[in-house]
């Protein structure tokens, strides 16, 4: 894998809503209680985080595409450290994905993310590649031990793009549980630093971090993600679920 030596490869809710936590408590103080970097396994409701950022298909100005297919399915695997307060890295799930509605990639989406049209037609259909990732998750989960969630930049991974994708393999995706709670980093940032970011770099940039790859290079963006989980956590945040799919 490109970059990031450390890591490796290895029916549907046809309507939905986003149902935001407004009852969430973070300490959000630019000055933190020191006790909150020492002692964050008092108030820390999940120990794993599985941390997400989805690349798709798309296109500039007047010819945007519809709809848009994931082609980057990218997720590292995290655990709190309840001493120190900071992430370990456990586990990493990566793939490219062959999308089956615009099967040639724009030269506008290949400029911005970086992957290229061999990359995507040497890859599986997302059906298959979501079946090996669940795979994946389950083999690093115990639920009955300890609690998880995904964690993204943003609500458009999971609460719009997995939701679309999904639509379009109606046979064979049934959307797990797992998939429909996650934490969106940018509402944990403002909440903490008192204000909302316009994406992660300028989250980086408020918290004079050093940004890892290129942006809109999704597995990059999980390890930026990563970085900016570390920062809040010495400031004292709790992470916490912010959205959840609802079937009605």
């Amino acid at each position: 894998m490109r970059k990031l030596n450390v890591l490796f490869q290895p029916q549907l809710f046809h309507k939905y809503n986003l149902v935001f936590n407004k009852t969430m408590f973070i300490r959000s103080t630019n000055k933190p209680n020191a006790e909150s970097v020492t002692r964050p396994n008092v108030l820390q409701p999940y120990s794993k985080f599985f941390v997400l950022d989805f690349e798709a298909t798309c296109d500039n100005g007047a010819n945007l595409l519809k709809p848009q297919e994931i082609i980057e399915f990218p997720c590292i695997l995290v655990e709190l450290n309840m001493t120190k307060g900071d992430f370990k890295v456990v586990s990493c799930f990566h793939s490219y994905v062959k999308p089956i509605i615009h099967p040639v990639l724009t030269e506008y989406c290949t400029h911005l993310t970086g992957i290229t049209q061999d990359m995507v037609c040497n890859s599986p259909p997302f059906d298959d590649v979501f079946f090996n990732f669940c795979n994946w998750h389950n083999d690093h989960t115990n639920m009955e031990k300890e609690k998880s969630i995904i964690v993204t930049s943003g609500n458009w991974d999971i609460g719009n793009m997995f939701i679309e994708q999904c639509k379009l393999f109606p046979s064979t995706i049934k959307i797990p549980e797992f998939m429909c709670t996650w934490i969106n980093i940018k509402k944990l940032f403002a909440l903490t630093m008192g204000q909302y970011p316009l994406g992660i770099k300028s989250m980086l940039k408020t918290t004079n971090s050093k940004q890892f790859g290129n942006i809109h290079s999704g597995i990059d963006d999980c390890v930026n993600i990563i970085t900016i989980m570390n920062q809040l956590s010495q400031r004292g945040c709790i992470f916490q679920a912010t959205n959840k799919i609802i079937s009605v």
